[in-house]
């Protein structure tokens, strides 16, 4: 039996640093799914520019990635640890560019900063990170947390309120 399904698609805003997070993103989105997603006929897709874009050429490489991967997300989780990112031309990095044109379009946008020691970071990086999160926070509300469980506590109830705001907005298929 087929049933129409309403897809969100979730991006994952990260420098590359962030790996523990990433993991821990796919498993609530998949835990999500399993838990609630047949119930509300919806389904969460992680979607990142590791695993979304492809090569190509014409245009800046936050370009490609903004038109093969972003805009087609409904919410951006953005993740900031020991590294701020490759500047792109329009923006700080890459994470920096996504999160501001998600603002832009709309989007759900939540933001997250590590505050767990980072072996080795470079004072460049770290002062890149906290002059973002002084001027982000001037107009938005971010969160820290101090380890990975932390992290995923945190984004497991912050998501629960997103989905539960997104599925007040979601049109009622029954008609």
């Amino acid at each position: 039996m087929s049933e129409t399904i309403t897809l969100y698609r979730v991006f994952l805003a990260t420098p590359s640093d962030v790996t523990e997070e990433l993991t821990i993103v796919d498993a609530l989105l998949r835990d999500w799914n399993l838990q609630h997603g047949q119930a509300v006929a919806v389904r969460l897709e992680l979607v990142n520019w590791r695993t979304h874009a492809r090569p190509a050429t014409g245009k800046r490489p936050q370009a490609l990635v903004n038109k093969q991967a972003f805009d087609a997300c409904d919410l951006v989780i953005a993740v900031f640890w020991s590294r701020f990112g490759t500047p792109t031309g329009r923006a700080g990095s890459g994470t920096e560019e996504e999160i501001r044109r998600g603002i832009k379009q709309g989007k759900q946008v939540l933001v997250y900063f590590s505050d767990r020691p980072a072996p080795g970071q470079k004072r460049v990086e770290h002062s890149r990170i906290e002059k973002f999160k002084r001027q982000f926070g001037q107009k938005a509300l971010f969160w820290t947390y101090s380890s990975p469980s932390a992290f995923e506590e945190a984004l497991r109830n912050h998501l629960a309120g997103v989905m539960h705001e997104l599925l007040k907005e979601k049109p009622d298929q029954t008609s």
